[in-house]
Parts: C-alpha cells; structure tokens; sequence
C-alpha cells in the first residue's frame, strides 16, 4: 500500500499538567495526564529513512507546534510530551505524516490520581484515516464508580465535521442525540459525568432513574462524505483506567486476541489477578445475534461457547469472564475455564455487521488494558508494533515488559516471523522468531521471561511480524505490577 504521504491521526492527545476535576467530588480522578507518541516506519522494502512530520493542532484546529524527525526504515521514535514545547494544560490533537507508511500509538501517563498506587496507564492506536461513522461500543456514567471520557477528531484540514452522537443504553433504547460541530483539524471532549449542553443530563434519562448508572453505546455520524472524524474513548474507575480506539466499521467475525480468567481466590476482589470484558455493538438497522468462542492459548481448544445473545440495532453488550453479564450470561457459565484461563475470543454474529473492544482487569494489581476486536480487512501479513519493552534484569526483576498477543484470522495454518527491531530500524541479532499459528487460534511472546527472547534487559524498539495469513496482534505493556496500558498493532 503505497502513498505519496500518510497520515496518522490521535483524537486524542493530552499534554503535561492537564488535571481531569470530577463533577463529584467522589467520581473517579485520573490525575495529571501526559501522552507520548511513538511512530514506527513501516517500509518493509529497505528505503532510507523518511522525515516524519509530527503537528500539534489545539481543540480550535489552529497548529500550535510542529517537530519532524528522521525514521530509518523500520525504526521508530518517541515523540514525548515534555519535548513538544507546548505549554501545561494544552489539550488538542496531533497529526504524523511522511512520505512512507506509518504505525503509531499514543500512551498516556498519569499520576496523583485516585488510583490505589496512585498512578495509571493507558495506549491507543493513530488512525490512518478518518471516517464518517464511529462506533463506542462501551460508554457509562456510574456515579461513584466509573466514567467514560471520549474525544473526537476532525481529521479534515478545510471542512467542519458536523457530527451527530446517538447513545443506546443496554435495554436496546436510544437515550439521546445531540449534535455538535468540530472545526477543521480541531477536537473535541466529552466527559460523560460532567452533564451539559452536549453531554446527556443523566437524571433525566428514565434508563439511569432506573439503575442507579448509564451504560450503553454511541453511534457518531458526520453529516456529509467529505466530513471525517476519528474517535477514542477513556474509562476511568478509582483504581484503574483504560484508553481504547472507536471503531470506523464492523464485521460479521470479530477476532479478540487477549482474554483472560485467573485468580487465586474467587471470592475477593485481591484475589483476581484478572479478568475481561468483552463487549460487542450491534452496528446494523435491525437485530442479530451473537457469540462468543473462548479459545485457549495453550490447548487450542474451544473451552467455552457463550450465546446466541440478540442485540437491537445501535446495542451492545458485555461479556465478563468474572461475573458473566446482564445480557450475557450468569457468572457460573464461566466457571468452566477454571481459574488461570488464557486466550482469545472469535466473535460471531449472524446478519449484522458488530464492533467490540476487550478490556482486563487486574484488581490485585491496580491495573487495565484495552483495545479493539480485529476483523479480516483490519489483521493483514504485516504488522506493526512500535512500542515494545524487555527492561531490567529478568523473570521477577524486570521493570517494564512487554506482552504480544497474535491471532490467525484465517481457517489456514499461518507461517510466521516476527523480528525485534531497534530504534534506528537495524534487526537485534538472534531475535528473530519463526513461529505456525493454527487457524483462528492464537500465540502469546511473554518479554517478563527470556525464553524463547532475550533481549539483553534493557530494550525498547519496534517489532515487524510477517505472516502468509492475515494477523492480529495486541500489545500489553507492564510497569511492573503497577500500571498496565495495551494498544492494537498496525496491519495491512
């Protein structure tokens, strides 16, 4: 996929000292939040390196700053916050370009927040492109406990993108519609627990009179084809918060990764070492139904089948491996996959297109991770990881590591490779991992050890997998066992 000059757009970019204040003062409270931007050069046919231009547009669209910086083939490079020479407090949106491919994912860093170690992490994906549809297939206002924070992007430089945000709730009811406009290169937040003129007034909503919270989804429409938006979403609770893509379009076959169940005491929340949540949106104008297919990682069997779940149109659902879910299932129907249970899921539905995202928790440990569910037109044979970690000593001793999850898309058994690639794009001896992937099953590279990788402790880089089948790849990175942040790699 060749282009004279690429774009990648985040929707959401949040810059030194910016302080999330909670409406209530009981809310969740993120803290002060930082966002560090690390760009991979996707050219895979050995060119030299490729100027990347990095722009830093404020909410109102006007450029607040520009950096460029060389990227050898296949090497990457950080774009941190505390050199971007904007001020504290700034709150916008950034725009790469170059005139090769390019991978990226923005991770944010936070600190004082309420969070029980204090401190939280969360990665998300640029986009290539914007769209003229979004999907959230998770949103929630639950006073006290959790909110949802998301934030859209118009990705156009001369047009206004007039948009128009549907929420479903979980009964299958449209709550509300609001409408709004961006401006050209400009973005916009929505806090969900701070009600206004373009956030729904909860308490008059009969769905949260009802509950005692919202949850649901939105649907996000431009107003014309030549209006183009993308969108990520923030959820936040006391101890733990997430950041995960919108999803541009759907499928009828979804593929989720990294799923897990483990825990050493089921009845105490210190007791789970984690669990996820796996919530899929129905995107079409009528009912389907759905399924989920629990894969294990190690046995390749499906351990579990949970469905068919109908979905109204706009509706979606969430599916815990801890505690089942309204809609779902019971709790006890995942007792199954006993208590150090790994793998991934295939999402199935049967006459609409579905968007899903996957997020874990890990309560013992104060940390979360989310992403996107992958279909076959968003896996590919190449794929991208620019932010990959194996530092300090090694097994218990490391610091930060990292986590790859790879799922085959494909009924065909997939030949792989994946190489760790240093910074400046030259390949680390001996790194090199030819691997066979079964169809629609899944293979997981755990960085805290050094079998079957060692890369010497103290590494970052990049990471190239190329594969004869279609893949799907999640990163989840660790700071020991304090904060957790996981983003979808770039394929095509």
């Amino acid at each position: 996929m060749k282009r004279s000059r690429l774009l990648m757009f985040f929707s959401l970019i949040l810059t030194l000292a910016l302080v999330a204040t909670p409406a209530f003062a009981a809310d969740p409270n993120p803290g002060s939040g930082s966002a560090d931007v690390t760009v991979m050069n996707a050219d895979t046919a050995g060119g030299g390196a490729a100027t990347v231009l990095a722009q830093y547009y404020s909410q109102a669209g006007t450029l607040s700053n520009t950096r460029q910086q060389n990227v050898n083939a296949l090497g990457s490079y950080q774009f941190r916050a505390a050199d971007s020479g904007l001020p504290d407090n700034w709150v916008g949106a950034m725009v790469l370009s170059a005139s090769t491919e390019l991978a990226a994912t923005a991770t944010i860093q936070w600190s004082g927040g309420s969070a029980g170690d204090g401190v939280e992490a969360d990665s998300y994906s640029g986009f290539a492109s914007g769209s003229v549809r979004m999907n959230v297939p998770y949103a929630v206002y639950a006073p006290n406990a959790q909110y949802t924070v998301f934030s859209i992007q118009n990705t156009e430089s001369a047009t206004t993108a007039n948009i128009t945000m549907k929420y479903y709730n979980r009964a299958g009811n449209l709550d509300a519609t609001i409408t709004d406009s961006i401006p050209p290169n400009g973005q916009k937040m929505y806090d969900l627990h701070v009600p206004g003129a373009k956030v729904p007034v909860w308490a008059n909503i009969p769905y949260f009179q009802t509950n005692g919270n919202w949850t649901g989804a939105l649907v996000i429409e431009t107003a014309s084809a030549d209006q183009k938006i993308a969108a990520v979403a923030n959820n936040f609770w006391p101890r733990y918060s997430i950041a995960y893509n919108a999803s541009n379009r759907g499928a009828r076959k979804l593929f989720v990764p990294s799923v897990e169940r483990r825990y050493t005491n089921p009845n105490t929340d210190a007791g789970w070492l984690g669990f996820s949540i796996t919530t899929i949106q129905n995107l079409g104008s009528t009912n389907t139904a759905v399924t989920l297919k629990y894969v294990n990682k190690d046995t390749q069997n499906i351990d579990l089948t949970v469905g068919p779940i109908t979905l109204g149109p706009g509706v979606a659902v969430g599916c815990n491996t801890r505690s089942g879910g309204a809609g779902c299932t019971a709790a006890a129907t995942y007792n199954t996959l006993g208590a150090a249970w790994v793998g991934s899921v295939i999402v199935e539905s049967t006459t609409q297109d579905v968007a899903a995202i996957s997020y874990s928790i890990r309560p013992r440990d104060n940390e979360a991770g989310a992403y996107t569910g992958a279909d076959a037109s968003n896996a590919g044979s190449n794929t991208f990881l620019p932010e990959v970690y194996q530092i300090g000593g090694s097994g218990d001793a490391r610091t930060l590591w990292s986590l790859l999850r790879l799922q085959n898309v494909s009924g065909n058994s997939a030949t792989v490779q994946v190489r760790f690639i240093n910074r400046d794009g030259t390949v680390v001896n001996a790194a090199t991992q030819n691997i066979s992937i079964a169809g629609e099953k899944s293979y997981n590279f755990n960085l805290r050890t050094d079998a079957p990788i060692n890369l010497g402790g103290n590494w970052s880089g990049g990471v190239h997998i190329s594969s004869n089948q279609p893949l799907a790849v999640v990163v989840e990175n660790l700071w020991g066992l304090s904060k957790l942040a996981a983003y979808n790699g770039y394929s095509r």
